[in-house]
């Protein structure tokens, strides 16, 4: 859960957990302006933010960092 909690200090979100597995966590990304859900995947370390067809995926790496390949 680490690159979790870092992606969220680098985008200034407060972390917000409702729910967790053992292959997930999800919940709430509350950033100043709005707030989103999301769900992450615990050993792939794949974030998806928002829902339906307006979700996003992204790849993190070990320090919170998206992945661009």
């Amino acid at each position: 859960m680490k690159p979790l909690v870092l992606y969220c200090r680098w985008q200034d979100a407060k972390l917000r957990l409702f729910g967790r597995s053992e292959t997930a966590v999800w919940g709430e990304l509350a950033f100043k302006d709005h707030s989103e859900p999301f769900q992450f995947q615990l050993q792939e370390w794949l974030l998806t933010i928002g829902e339906g067809e307006g979700a996003r995926t992204l790849q993190l790496d070990e320090m919170g960092v998206e992945v661009v390949e």
